[in-house]
């Protein structure tokens, strides 16, 4: 009995460690980009310790799980209940006709459907908008939130 213990702990013991691996070093596009020779061109290379490569790729993988930026949307929406889906979808068909343009987000986190409006990068441009619409939707309030990268001009 003591043998089938031993062995049943060896075994579970050597899947643990094969489970564990450590953190490689991911090659950076830009990185790439900067070291690719070109016909006519310098020549960049870049020397950099391998722990500085590897924040770089930390800090690029963290990115990418959550894209765009920290800013401020508008609520106008946000609500419970039996008829709460159909009443956001008109809630928000009448801010998109009164206000085109404007980035509409709907959400529904059990239990409540929520409408959100706008992508701010900061309060100040969320409050000149909130005070535009406050006639039209009373209970929109400011709220922190991950927004889209604002469109390249």
């Amino acid at each position: 009995m003591k043998k089938f213990f031993l062995i049943l702990f060896a075994i579970i013991a050597f899947f643990n460690l094969q489970g564990q691996e450590t953190l490689k070093p991911v090659r950076l596009p830009i990185i790439d980009e900067l070291q690719y020779v070109r016909e006519g061109e310098g020549t960049v290379i870049v020397n950099q310790d391998s722990t500085i490569t590897m924040l770089h790729s930390l800090r690029y993988l963290q990115n990418a799980k959550s894209p765009g930026l920290d800013g401020y949307r508008i609520r106008i929406f946000f609500e419970l209940g039996q008829f709460a889906r159909q009443n956001s979808e008109e809630v928000m068909y009448k801010f998109m006709e009164k206000y085109p343009g404007v980035p509409v987000y709907q959400n529904y986190q059990n239990p409540y459907w929520k409408i959100s409006v706008g992508d701010y990068r900061t309060k100040e441009e969320a409050l000149k908008f909130y005070h535009e619409i406050l006639v039209e939707f009373p209970k929109a309030f400011i709220i922190p939130e991950r927004i889209n990268f604002p469109p390249l001009n």
